[in-house]
């Protein structure tokens, strides 16, 4: 395909990658961190990478690759990821801003198509091991909110690993989801406290990214582990339990 909106890119590699991955969001900050990680790694070939939802057809398609990886805007994964699914090629969803309603119809998709998908909030392995054990504290202190801040870039608000965590932690506590504040500033990446305290003391737990290299790990794992999924999971957190 030519034109500015879908572009084939080179494979350098040879038979010896197993699993082909089309990249949704290839020129985008994490689309090219993913994109040189996927280059790598042997167990993987980048298949091809999609600048914007104009006629993705050509490249979700099963015969040209296994996984489809999207690091694009809510708008256009809620399109790409479905029609990937149904296509046949397992969804790795990196994308914020996707509701209930979107969720919904990826796992009808992914179930049409016979493939497992994963949505990640945050590949970060640290990310998720915080959200575990915010988790686990709030069965027994109560939580006093979240404070969430980002670089000024970032386009949701608040983030989605902000909503991820309210969420267990609402679940956790029978309780609803705590107050979650959001920032925005220059020369930040990433950093997440939720704070908890009883009438007697107080537990913060903290976490920062300070290098988008932090998120390969988990991104990894997932294009992985995506294919032998049944069935849409939600969160890195499904495939560290196993």
């Amino acid at each position: 395909m030519t034109g500015p909106d879908c572009r084939t890119l080179p494979t350098t590699q040879d038979a010896k990658r197993q699993l082909r991955v089309v990249l949704g969001g290839v020129q985008g900050r994490m689309g090219q961190l993913a994109s040189a990680a996927i280059e790598a790694h042997t167990d993987f070939s980048l298949a091809g990478g999609l600048t914007s939802a104009d006629d993705p057809e050509q490249l979700l398609q099963s015969d040209v690759a296994e996984i489809y990886l999207d690091f694009t805007v809510a708008s256009a994964a809620r399109v790409l990821a479905p029609r990937a699914a149904r296509a046949g090629l397992s969804p790795v969803v990196g994308t914020s801003g996707l509701d209930q309603a979107d969720l919904s119809a990826l796992a009808e998709a992914c179930e049409q198509g016979g493939v497992g998908g994963i949505v990640v909030p945050n590949f970060s392995i640290g990310a998720v091991t915080q959200m575990l054990a915010a988790e686990r504290a709030a069965r027994h202190l109560t939580c006093d909110g979240i404070i969430e801040i980002h670089h000024t870039d970032k386009r949701d608000s608040p983030s989605g690993t902000a909503l991820a965590t309210a969420q267990l932690i609402a679940a956790a506590a029978g309780t609803e989801a705590p107050e979650i504040t959001s920032q925005r500033h220059e020369n930040v990446l990433a950093i997440q406290s939720v704070n908890f305290s009883s009438p007697h003391e107080r537990l913060m737990l903290s976490h920062t990214v300070s290098n988008r290299q932090a998120y390969l790990p988990g991104l990894l794992l997932a294009l992985r582990r995506v294919r032998n999924l049944n069935g849409l999971v939600i969160g890195l957190d499904k495939l560290l339990h196993e």
